[in-house]
């Protein structure tokens, strides 16, 4: 699901060639001509924002410059996807401008495809289609393969949603992410020979898996173990959610993080320690880790009247890590879509 922050683009169009675009919270101008692209350095925030330009130029969507200024409230590299709102923001924002048609799936697409060549992390979709089609007071179950999805109603009641950002960074996200998909893509391989018809862990059945698993080394089968049950946890968490059985629905966030931990192998001290803190408080029906790992943020179900205490909680962390966690409350969640300003009266 979408969350209260986001990145904001201001734009207007030019009539040469020029593109101007500037970042308020890194302080740089990027100036070139747009017939004269060079791809930025990955890793780079404008390789996100010049990257969705160039494809859409390659299209002929954008045939000439613009002047943006860029700037949000999200916070970065913390795991909320927030490259992938940069990308939707900026391909929303030349939208409004050129007037091209393209529908919001397609727009995922496109910036998914940016990851792929201009930061060089081979990601899936969820993010960059999370962030163009989610709707407020959603949460979005998503097909990757088909890109079939549902908005599936989030009625909290007395609960809440705190996001827990950890305050480290993760700097080992993009290759680990990279490592684990070559790692998975072994188990298909091995699964194939025994049914050609896999194309991928989504289509390994436990009996499958059970049957042929420990031909795998023992990293691969516990990367595949993780994809397998987590899979199966996703359905039965939107079961949970759409029946508003917060409770099961908890459990199933906790067993995520557990699996993350302890198969996938992408969470860290500092997020365990994160998730066991809000675990042992009252009121909390589950915590998990969110994003690519390594650090960035956990998110936490939580009854509105155990935050205080969550929070309090919170200073064990600090004193063993020396970092002080940064804690937001969820109140509702964004839509991607042009902001109007307020007519003054």
């Amino acid at each position: 699901m979408t969350v209260d922050r986001g990145v904001y683009v201001g734009i207007r169009a030019r009539k040469d060639q020029r593109v101007r675009v500037a970042s308020s919270r890194f302080g740089e101008l990027i100036d070139y001509r747009l017939d004269d692209f060079e791809k930025p350095e990955p890793g780079h925030w404008s390789c996100y924002v010049l990257g969705v330009v160039e494809e859409l130029r390659l299209l002929g969507l954008v045939s000439h410059g613009f002047d943006a200024v860029i700037d949000g409230n999200l916070n970065l590299g913390a795991g909320l996807s927030s490259s992938a709102a940069l990308e939707t923001a900026m391909a929303l924002a030349l939208q409004s401008v050129f007037g091209f048609e393209m529908s919001r799936i397609d727009i995922a697409t496109l910036c998914q495809r940016v990851e792929h060549r201009y930061a060089n992390v081979m990601c899936g979709i969820m993010d960059q289609f999370a962030s163009g089609l989610g709707r407020s007071n959603h949460a979005l179950l998503l097909d990757c393969r088909t890109l079939s999805h549902v908005n599936i109603p989030t009625n909290l009641d007395k609960y809440r949603i705190v996001i827990i950002s950890s305050e480290v960074k993760r700097e080992l996200a993009s290759s680990a992410y990279n490592e684990r998909r070559e790692e998975c893509e072994e188990g298909v391989a091995l699964f194939r020979q025994h049914d050609p018809a896999i194309a991928s862990l989504r289509d390994v059945t436990p009996d499958l898996f059970d049957a042929y698993g420990d031909q795998l080394s023992e990293v691969v089968f516990r990367r595949c173990r993780h994809v397998i049950t987590e899979n199966a946890r996703v359905l039965d968490a939107s079961a949970a959610l759409a029946a508003d059985e917060l409770v099961q629905f908890g459990r199933l966030m906790t067993a995520s993080h557990n699996s993350l931990r302890d198969d996938f192998e992408v969470s860290c001290d500092e997020l365990d320690c994160l998730v066991d803190i809000a675990n042992g408080t009252e009121g909390v029906l589950g915590s998990r880790m969110t994003g690519a790992g390594f650090g960035g943020c956990t998110v936490t179900l939580i009854h509105k009247d155990s935050i205080d205490s969550l929070k309090a909680r919170l200073r064990a962390y600090t004193d063993r890590f020396g970092l002080n966690p940064e804690t937001f409350v969820l109140q509702g969640n964004l839509e991607a879509g042009e902001v109007l300003a307020a007519k003054s009266t």
